[in-house]
């Protein structure tokens, strides 16, 4: 079929140029360009130039022959000589005028512009193109023209225009029956919407795009794979990622059916990563396996480094630190930094985390220089990643510098997303009615009667859409001045608390600094009759700095949503009677008799963190410790309660007044006569207690405890 069109396309042209016939190195020239599949265009661009030098082609041929040879240049990306020949077609055009090749011209000038980023030249040449493919009703070139209109405006500055162009270019594709060219627009559309913000408007021309390919009587599988990719590539900005994994699977599908590798292999890794944003690790590491296979048979160096490192994120969701970092550093060398940069920045944060767990320094030393250099999703990642390796090599100066980066770029990007929303609820306005002018292109009955009506339509929908405008922006003004006036509530209370929170922790720091500098001094001038005792008194301070320092920093992660749990599903029974073993020794050498009473059942299950549970029992015993009179007591009950597990921490006497009982979860509050901090406490213990039962979506309360002291209340819930 395609050498009966190309043998019909070589007659036309012998047809239109009389003189072909006697130059047969012509006709072969000519009749290669109406067969499809990839052509090579150096080959080609030989034989055109060749085919110049000649004195005996035609002017016809000469302006077939110079638009061939400007096109395959513009395609070699040799563009200084692909305008030097357009210049020449331009001047052979000027004494041997065609409508065609007019517009075959202009759309070259277009596309040589286009890939020059001069969108607004090529728009230019592209709208004079589809003039002069209009006059000959050349449907084909003209759908090529509309949508290419479409792309440039799009790359110049978001301008709903595009979209008209767009269905223009279906129009035109529809009525030469030319399917991949009505779904190349299909395509454009989506990925324009997409580019605009408006996903929403992205989705349903991708579904559209899908119900118009399953309507073919054919459809051809490589479309609905790039379909079904795309789909699939706009759940994941919508953070839905089952959707993705379906969307993905279904494109893999049709990629396996005409045996294509490459895009086999890069969906087998959008596959992979999906699985590992719903956590299902096994299920990833397998894709990410297949991945790796695939591009190792195509030899595909990017995609190969991709899915070796994808492989690292599954052993570092997984923990194993060492075999993470290997991985994910086998795959960076092969992803190009320049070539693929998003790619490999990326992929160098989660080096970077895998690393920061076993070699805090080289993490830093891989990560920082790159730091600024990375889009603001990387940034984010990064500053945490940083933040956790200098806080690894006890620098919390600069970790908590990482970690407040990263809450203000967070915030940053969170307002970026508002302002986006609101330019896409504007940008809905206009297109309504931009959709009203695109009708109007496409009507074509009485054009004076339909104007006339159109205008009439045009001119309620303005009032409609001024209307919804003023009522849109009356409204958010009214919205943001409540937002502003809770939000500068909130912000003064918070600035508040800072300023209380910064003068306790001001005086938490001056009083044993104080005693270190005094004993320094003294030792200086030795007014010391025990240099040993004040050097063990010196080391007790810091260890008290140190602890109160790490809490402070702990609180602040909690405080900003940075502090990660490793959930997981475990017996409840057994895991507390771990938690009550760990704390036995820390509360019998102090002189305190612990007992116990562990009432759960074997089939009670938890989700939790285990290591975080083992820190909030620490901090209840040793807050037990410090504040219980020696010998006492201490006493522990966990049973259920429905679907909760239920938790009493109880020490014996000295307990604490109904004043000071509700204030003890506050940062750094202490009671003036047995709670204090010679006895070795940070004074945040119950804060971070508090702070990680809330993560685990419990809750902490205090009483009054029947042995005399404190009652301390943990609240959980089973996974039921």
């Amino acid at each position: 079929m395609k050498n009966l069109f190309a043998l019909t396309f070589a007659a036309q042209l012998c047809a239109l140029w009389p003189s072909v016939s006697h130059s047969a190195d012509f006709a072969s020239y000519a009749q290669q360009f109406p067969l499809k599949g990839k052509k090579d265009f150096r080959t080609a661009l030989e034989e055109g130039e060749a085919l110049l030098a000649e004195s005996t082609l035609t002017p016809e041929q000469r302006t077939f022959v110079l638009h061939r040879t400007a096109l395959h240049l513009v395609r070699l990306d040799d563009y200084d000589r692909a305008q030097i020949r357009l210049d020449a077609l331009e001047s052979h055009l000027t004494a041997h005028p065609d409508n065609s090749m007019l517009g075959k011209y202009h759309w070259v000038r277009g596309d040589l512009a286009y890939r020059l980023s001069d969108s607004q030249t090529a728009q230019t040449h592209f709208l004079k193109a589809s003039e002069f493919f209009s006059r000959t009703q050349d449907w084909r070139m003209l759908s090529h023209a509309h949508r290419m209109v479409a792309n440039a405006v799009a790359k110049g500055s978001p301008d709903l225009n595009a979209i008209e162009h767009i269905t223009l270019a279906k129009h035109y594709a529809e009525l030469d029956n030319n399917i991949p060219l009505h779904n190349a627009a299909f395509d454009t559309e989506a990925r324009i919407y997409k580019l605009f913000g408006q996903l929403d408007r992205a989705l349903e021309s991708r579904q559209d795009q899908l119900t118009w390919l399953k309507k073919q009587a054919t459809p051809d599988p490589a479309m609905l794979s790039a379909t079904y990719y795309g789909l699939a590539d706009i759940f994941v900005d919508f953070g839905d990622h089952q959707a993705a994994l379906d969307g993905f699977l279904q494109s893999y599908s049709f990629d396996a059916q005409v045996n294509d590798r490459l895009y086999m292999g890069q969906n087998q890794i959008r596959i992979a990563e999906q699985y590992l944003q719903l956590n299902d690790l096994d299920a990833a590491e397998k894709a990410f396996e297949q991945a790796k296979t695939l591009n190792e048979e195509i030899n595909h160096k990017r995609n190969l480094g991709w899915a070796i490192a994808g492989l690292g994120r599954v052993q570092l969701a997984k923990a194993d630190y060492p075999q993470a970092a290997s991985l994910i550093g086998q795959g960076l060398a092969l992803i190009n930094p320049d070539t693929s940069r998003a790619l490999y920045l990326n992929n160098l944060v989660w080096y970077a985390s895998a690393l920061s767990h076993q070699s805090p320094v080289q993490a830093i030393e891989q990560l920082t220089p790159y730091f600024t250099a990375s889009a603001t999703d990387t940034m984010i990642e990064a500053a945490k990643v940083l933040a956790f390796a200098h806080q690894q090599q006890q620098n919390f100066k600069a970790a908590l510098t990482y970690q407040t980066h990263a809450t203000t770029l967070l915030k940053q990007q969170t307002e970026q997303s508002r302002l986006t929303r609101l330019a896409a609820k504007k940008r809905d306005a206009e297109l309504n009615l931009e959709t009203l002018k695109v009708n109007q292109l496409q009507s074509g009955l009485d054009e004076q009667k339909r104007q006339s009506r159109m205008q009439s339509v045009v001119l309620a929908a303005a009032i409609i859409v001024l209307l919804n405008f003023f009522l849109m922006f009356y409204l958010y003004h009214l919205k943001k001045r409540k937002v502003m006036e809770k939000e500068a509530t909130v912000l003064n209370q918070a600035l508040t608390l800072k300023q209380q929170l910064l003068a306790d922790v001001s005086h938490e720091l001056r009083t044993p600094l104080t005693v270190l500098k005094l004993n320094i001094e003294a030792l200086q001038h030795n007014l010391i009759t025990d240099p040993d005792a004040t050097y063990q008194l010196m080391q007790s301070r810091l260890s008290m700095l140190n602890t109160l320092i790490a809490d402070i920093y702990e609180l602040a992660q909690a405080d900003t949503h940075s502090l990660q749990l490793d959930l997981q599903t475990r017996p409840a029974r057994v895991l507390f009677d771990e938690l009550l073993s760990s704390i036995k020794p820390l509360i019998e050498q102090d002189d305190l008799t612990l007992t116990t009473d562990n009432r759960l059942a074997d089939t009670d299950l938890i989700v939790c963190d285990s290591n975080r549970m083992h820190q909030i029992f620490n901090n209840l015993a040793r807050n037990s410790c410090h504040y219980s009179n020696k010998p006492g007591r201490v006493s522990v009950i966990i049973a259920r309660q429905e679907s909760l597990l239920v938790c009493h921490f109880d020490d014996s006497s000295p307990g604490v007044s109904d004043e000071d009982l509700p204030r003890l979860t506050e940062r750094l509050y202490r009671c003036d006569k047995s709670r204090s901090r010679d006895l070795g406490g940070s004074g945040l213990g119950l804060s971070i207690c508090q702070k990680l039962t809330e993560l685990h979506q419990g809750t902490l309360s205090l009483s009054h405890s029947e042995l005399g002291g404190l009652r301390v209340t943990l609240t959980l819930p089973l996974n039921t």
